[in-house]
């Protein structure tokens, strides 16, 4: 009999192993580990960002990593108000990209990829 993956589990009477020992079709996934997994993916991201906007700050004042630092910012110049008297609410949202925070994306996504 063939070594089978650690990931299945095979019982004597189940319907779905074939005359060869091997699994019929795979298991699926539990949905909390696909979301533990969304999770994680998104802290590394905004680490990415975090990170590379941080060394795209630092690169800006010397010389020859002025290139780090390019990069253009959006978003909402002035915050929306809405005043309802009881309560005033202010949105915002404005966003800055360099080099560096899109090479740090990057890298974090291969990170996790990796682990």
């Amino acid at each position: 009999m063939k070594k089978m993956p650690y990931a299945y589990i095979i019982l004597k009477d189940d319907k779905n192993i074939g005359k060869n020992g091997i699994l019929k079709h795979k298991r699926r996934k539990n949905m909390a580990t696909r979301e533990k997994n969304i999770w994680i993916l998104m802290v590394f991201i905004l680490s990415g960002l975090v990170i590379g906007g941080l060394l795209g700050q630092l690169a800006s004042s010397v010389d020859f990593l002025w290139w780090l630092s390019y990069g253009q910012e959006f978003g909402l110049t002035s915050p929306l108000t809405l005043d309802l008297s009881i309560v005033k609410l202010t949105f915002g949202l404005q966003l800055k990209i360099n080099i560096a925070s899109i090479i740090g994306v990057a890298i974090a996504i291969f990170i996790y990829r990796k682990v």
